[in-house]
């Protein structure tokens, strides 16, 4: 097997190919050279002929005969140097331009025998020599045409496989150019990628740095311990209780079971923030025992349209808040814990790192945005990049059988 550069190929190939493709220029040089001498001779006769018609006209008035056979020869001629002129020899010798040529000098041949033959019996018994020369131009059109569609279909075959082979070649070019800036795209990415992970490694880093000042561990567990006195309010409080509130505030709103302004303010900001709000509330609470009052009283009567179940539960746990102060315990110690948070900010240097640490996972969040965005993209350009070594992996390989058909010797290429 002859392992071959890709980049050599053709060099290789036409120097393998070399006593064949001469053969088969040098016959199409020459067709091509018959052809365009025959397509101007044609017209240059019809010129003859037509000056010779010109003069019998103006000469043989008094024959009818000759004088109609004059005239019949002058559009003839007019007529067939017309069609000649439909011919053209390509410049670009490929077989799309031949094959266009032969079919129009196969339709030329054709036409003007067709016209030849209509004038004929005008014409006739006069100028018997000139219309055999005449008729010998055409038919030589149409032994060309058939040599030209006879060359397309043997020797010219060879010259259609380079042809193809150029094709081929300017297609796993393209996919290598494809591939290539797909190639830097990836690399590109990838470093991007590797930036934001750099990114996040820092940002970690400078939390973390942060999380280690004495005064910024006292903050983080107070908000943490906050944060744990949120969710006991929400499971203690307000479990099962966030879609009759939101019922509550709707009728309210709509006028069907009025209830104090004051009231349906506190039901809004107990559904908007909850926490916040109980945090803001004086000893014992009292806006939200209102809202608790609001809601046992809508839910007795029948204007939440609860099933019995779930309006029992509302009632007992409305009855836990209103009557047995079951959220006093949680209120003593939020309230306690939000005033140990407010004095941590008070002081300067921690207020200053909470915000330095508010801004690092603000970009944190950001910069994993970025990377999950990223990383979409790169998986996105990984795969057209893996599809067009795909499709070179293939174009190479039909590349190899085409060389080995068209020369008979085994290749390979690299």
């Amino acid at each position: 097997m002859r392992q071959i550069e890709i980049r050599k190929l053709s060099e290789w190939l036409r120097h393998t190919l070399s006593p064949k493709i001469i053969q088969a220029e040098r016959e199409r040089n020459k067709l091509l050279l018959e052809i365009e001498r025959a397509i101007r001779a044609l017209p240059d006769y019809c010129n003859q002929l037509s000056k010779k018609a010109e003069q019998d006209i103006e000469t043989k008035h008094d024959n009818r005969a000759e004088y109609k056979a004059a005239k019949a020869l002058a559009k003839l001629t007019t007529v067939v140097t017309e069609i000649c002129k439909s011919v053209n020899i390509p410049q670009e010798k490929n077989t799309a331009t031949l094959r266009g040529l032969q079919r129009d000098l196969s339709k030329a041949a054709s036409e003007g025998a067709r016209i030849r033959t209509e004038y004929l019996r005008q014409i006739r018994p006069y100028y018997i020599l000139d219309m055999m020369t005449f008729g010998g131009n055409i038919d030589k059109l149409r032994r060309l045409s058939e040599e030209l569609h006879t060359f397309l279909m043997t020797h010219g075959t060879i010259l259609r496989s380079l042809e193809e082979f150029d094709e081929k070649m300017r297609t796993i070019e393209k996919l290598q150019t494809s591939r290539d800036t797909t190639f830097a795209q990836r690399k590109a990415m990838e470093l991007q990628v590797s930036e934001t992970r750099t990114v996040e490694t820092n940002l970690r880093a400078n939390v973390d740095r942060i999380r280690q000042n004495r005064k910024m561990r006292e903050y983080i567990q107070i908000d943490e311990n906050l944060r744990t006195k949120r969710k006991e309010l929400i499971l203690s409080g307000f479990s099962r209780l966030g879609r009759p509130l939101r019922k509550l505030a709707s009728i309210s709103e709509r006028g069907d079971y009025p209830i104090a302004i004051e009231v349906r303010e506190a039901v809004k900001e107990y559904l908007t923030k909850p926490f916040s709000t109980f945090l803001r509330e004086a000893d014992g609470y009292p806006k939200l025992k209102a809202v608790m009052t609001a809601l046992q009283s809508a839910v007795s009567s029948g204007k939440l349209s609860l099933k019995q179940r779930e309006a029992k539960k509302v009632l007992d746990r409305t009855e836990q808040v209103v009557s047995e102060n079951s959220l006093a315990k949680i209120h003593h110690e939020a309230r306690t814990l939000k005033d140990q948070y407010d004095q941590c900010l008070i002081d300067k240097e921690t207020a200053s790192l909470v915000k330095e640490m508010k801004d690092l996972r603000q970009k944190g969040r950001t910069n994993r945005i970025h990377q999950k965005d990223l990383m979409a993209d790169l998986q996105r350009i990984t795969a057209i990049e893996e599809k067009a070594n795909e499709q070179i992996s293939n174009m190479t390989k039909e590349i190899e059988e085409f060389c080995s058909k068209i020369t008979g010797e085994a290749v390979k290429v690299e």
